[in-house]
């Protein structure tokens, strides 16, 4: 059985990267390439993480969409 842990964390940092970038608003958001890319990067990360987490740990939250 894998452990989950490394993946929730990994999760969770994404999350708290994703804020950062939002952080000063939508605008500036908006306006920088690299804040844009970042995030991109942070999403396909988190999605990646979410499907290597056992079926237990996915089934203990079933109300969050699957990424495909």
């Amino acid at each position: 059985m894998k452990d989950d842990t490394v993946y929730l964390r990994h999760i969770l940092e994404c999350i708290s990267r994703i804020e950062r970038h939002v952080a000063d608003g939508w605008e500036a958001f908006f306006a920088s390439d690299l804040l844009q890319d970042a995030t991109l990067r942070n999403l396909q990360t988190l999605c990646e993480a979410t499907q290597r987490l056992s079926e237990v740990a996915k089934a203990s939250s079933p109300r969050f969409p699957r990424c495909r």
